[in-house]
């Protein structure tokens, strides 16, 4: 199973913060044509589909001592991270117990969510009709760092095709391979930036 985010992760941020506010959306629509497009099952974070960028912040309903407890100790865990050396800066941490801490953390669509929902049924169509039906018998070819913050990894699949994926998100402009086969899905330009390129050779 592959995903990008999950709630672990987001929600043990003092703040809650998703991608969409930690990385620039260019270089999470690649990752997710990454995520969407290889082989393994993808596991979707709610409001991943429509790029919320309400948190999801730690919550519990606990209640008297175990209350103050985790909301005090949680706040004594950031205090090691320069952002919270300070006890205000610690005292802004939401109070885990807060019925407005559970409130602020429901998805609610990003100012793109349109774009962001085109997107993921773009990616689940190609996954529906390219690799799903080829899924039985996938072996994994290997990958190969390209460039600092870029990979190529490729997959024979059920039938014998070659499903190949290429990304790059770093800075610096990479080599990609040459494409062979069906384009299955592209963006940017091939090695740039935030580009990514996924096809499938017989």
């Amino acid at each position: 199973m592959s995903f990008l985010q999950n709630h672990d992760q987001i929600g043990n941020r003092a703040l809650g913060e998703r991608l969409t506010l930690l990385t620039d959306h260019a270089r999470l629509r690649a990752a997710t044509a990454l995520l969407l497009l290889c082989p393994q099952i993808p596991l979707l974070f709610m409001g991943d589909e429509t790029g919320s960028e309400t948190p999801f912040l730690f919550f519990t309903d606990f209640h008297d001592e175990l209350a103050d407890a985790v909301r005090d100790g949680r706040r004594r865990e950031f205090a090691k991270f320069a952002a919270f050396a300070d006890e205000s800066a610690r005292a802004a941490i939401p109070d885990p117990n807060a019925r407005a801490t559970f409130e602020a953390s429901v998805a609610a669509p990003g100012p793109d969510a349109d774009a962001w929902r085109d997107l993921y049924r773009t990616l689940i169509a190609v996954r529906q009709r390219a690799i799903i039906p080829r899924l039985s018998g996938t072996r994994a070819m290997g990958a190969e760092a390209i460039g600092p913050a870029a990979v190529v990894a490729r997959w024979t699949l059920g039938d014998g095709a070659v499903l190949t994926i290429a990304l790059n998100l770093g800075e610096d402009s990479v080599a990609f391979p040459e494409a062979s086969g069906e384009m299955l899905f592209a963006q940017g330009d091939a090695g740039q930036r935030a580009s990514v390129a996924v096809w499938l050779a017989a």
